[in-house]
């Protein structure tokens, strides 16, 4: 098999990867901080793909009308997804995981219906700008070229995360909130902000994916359903809460399920579920994670 090929297979692998830790960064961020399991993230993400469409009709005589849309795609949804903390999930915080994953699926497939009430069934496809159509050659193997772009944004997301958590007097109290919430409540500081907060930051990551996605292929119902669960074995993998740990388990599973679909297509998710279980019974609390968390 040539070099080449190979090549592109990693750049295909770390494509998916990225777009999986947007997706999962969200997931992680909110579970670590505030113990919500949010089973209606991967929803979000499909609004905001949803919404960038919108968006992006509204413009599409313009070349700049994607790269407008997808920040207005984030923004809306974080802002949907303010409403939807204060109104639902804040009134579950105290409750057992298993009541959070009912509630949230059950949110899921109310706003799977909203979506097709809104936008219908069928299939949305977004025309890519003239500038990234055509692929681009990396050591002589053709790279999609808005490949690059996902995986410019993947990474900007990965350092601008890190960035607000080590430097930040808000990060430090967020990473704060995932070891003690009772401490950081008795230092005076409002916990139900930061978590009406740290919320909505994990919905602007998932509205921003969602809006970087909408333009690799049409926009269907149904796709929140298939990463969801990918983006579950990414946390579980990298370990709840820990930032490098969802970056890692993404690299992990884009690139795993990029070679597995050459050699074992129908066994590709396998592998995935495999090395999750593998990760569950050796180290429960994942490969960054820690055991306060398992």
């Amino acid at each position: 098999m040539e070099l080449t090929f190979l090549f592109s297979q990693f750049m295909s692998g770390l494509t998916y990867g990225l777009m999986l830790f947007l997706v999962a960064s969200g997931l992680s961020l909110i579970f670590g901080v505030m113990n919500i399991l949010n089973f209606a993230h991967a929803t979000f993400w499909l609004i905001g793909a949803y919404i960038c469409f919108t968006f992006w009709s509204l413009m599409e005589a313009h070349q700049f009308a994607l790269w407008v849309s997808i920040p207005l795609a984030a923004l809306a949804t974080a802002a949907f997804g303010w409403v939807c903390e204060v109104v639902l999930i804040k009134r579950i915080y105290k409750r057992e995981l298993h009541e959070q994953l009912l509630i949230t699926y059950a949110m899921a497939l109310i706003l799977g219906d909203l979506i097709k009430i809104i936008w219908g069934p069928t299939d949305r496809l977004i025309v890519r700008p003239s500038i990234i159509q055509k692929p681009i050659h990396l050591f002589g193997a053709p790279i999609d070229s808005y490949f690059i772009f996902v995986i410019l944004i993947g990474f900007a997301v990965a350092i601008g995360l890190w960035w607000f958590l080590k430097y930040t007097k808000y990060g430090h109290i967020v990473k704060a909130a995932v070891f003690s919430r009772e401490m950081v409540g008795a230092l005076g500081i409002p916990i139900p902000k930061i978590y009406t907060w740290v919320f909505t930051l994990g919905i602007f990551i998932a509205g921003l994916a969602g809006g970087v996605q909408s333009a690799i292929g049409s926009v269907t119902l149904g796709m929140d359903t298939n990463i969801i669960i990918q983006a579950f074995c990414v946390v579980v993998i990298g370990g709840f809460g820990s930032l490098m740990g969802t970056l890692v388990g993404s690299l992990i599973v884009g690139e795993v399920f990029s070679f597995a679909i050459l050699y074992w297509p129908d066994g590709a998710m396998v592998l995935i579920f495999v090395i999750t279980a593998a990760i569950l019974i050796v180290r429960p609390w994942g490969l960054f994670g820690t055991p306060l968390r398992a």
